[in-house]
């Protein structure tokens, strides 16, 4: 029976993003529900940077922690780049690092981080025991950070792309993501002229979802490996932040991965 590309689980009062290909690693990229903020931040913002009170967001974060349980830290400094983390032990796991992805084969590390409309990337070596993490902007997209978590993953961890299981989880889709002219051009010179680099009028739209789809592959893993979340994060207020739906004033969700639960 094939898997499905992706579940919505409800958890307690909670409501998760999954995906049953991963396997029994935990994992999920959390949805606004299910939490204690109020007004534009309703309800499980886990953004510690939004604007939200901050005493409000660490209440949000045990309660996903609690929902997932893995213990959720600050694991990243985003800059939009490709630079992957190794995070080696629990220590290095409690301080934020200067990249956009993290890996670990450490069974006492979890590894987290929060968007609010760029494309959370989920990986799992079930052979080499691994998992990695990354954040991909439209910047990071074209440069290929997906690739890169699959390069490091081999170089520090022994992970065999072929080996290794993806998942896209929720952000701004095709139907959403318009940007102008010089981003299109950006990735029309990295992916050539694809169906999913469209041009709707003044504005181009873009799929970020197939373009990590397609460096993935590039760098060796299966396409049947690869599963992806249809939902866009700009279409479902009932479900996701948006940055762009909102103009920036909104909270975040958060993705985390780790190899095991707590005891």
């Amino acid at each position: 029976m094939k898997l499905l590309e992706y579940q919505l689980e409800t958890r307690e009062t909670g409501l998760l993003v999954t995906f049953p290909h991963l396997g029994q690693v935990p994992h999920a990229t959390s949805t606004r529900q299910g939490g204690v903020s109020t007004g534009i931040y309703e309800s499980l913002n886990l953004g510690l940077m939004s604007g939200d009170d901050l005493a409000v967001v660490e209440k949000n974060r045990q309660i996903f922690s609690g929902l997932l349980g893995i213990p959720i830290v600050q694991n990243l400094s985003m800059t939009h780049g490709i630079g992957v983390a190794h995070v080696r032990s629990p220590q290095e796991m409690e301080r934020p690092h200067d990249a956009d992805a993290c890996i670990t084969n450490h069974p006492e590390v979890s590894l987290s981080l929060t968007t609010a409309d760029c494309v959370p990337i989920f990986f799992h070596d079930p052979q080499a025991r691994a998992v990695g993490l990354a954040h991909a902007g439209w910047r990071g997209t074209v440069n290929g950070i997906a690739a890169r978590v699959v390069e490091e993953m081999a170089s520090k961890l022994g992970t065999e792309a072929r080996n290794l299981r993806v998942a896209l989880g929720p952000a701004i889709h095709l139907c959403c993501f318009e940007v102008g002219e010089e981003v299109a051009q950006e990735f029309q010179a990295q992916y050539g002229q694809p169906s999913w680099i469209e041009k709707r009028g003044a504005k181009w739209h873009i799929d970020l979802h197939q373009a990590n789809r397609v460096w993935l592959e590039r760098a060796g893993v299966p396409p049947e490996n690869i599963r992806s979340c249809p939902l866009c994060t700009c279409c479902r207020a009932d479900l996701f932040y948006s940055w762009r739906r909102e103009n920036g004033k909104t909270g975040r969700l958060l993705s985390a991965i780790a190899l095991k639960s707590m005891d």
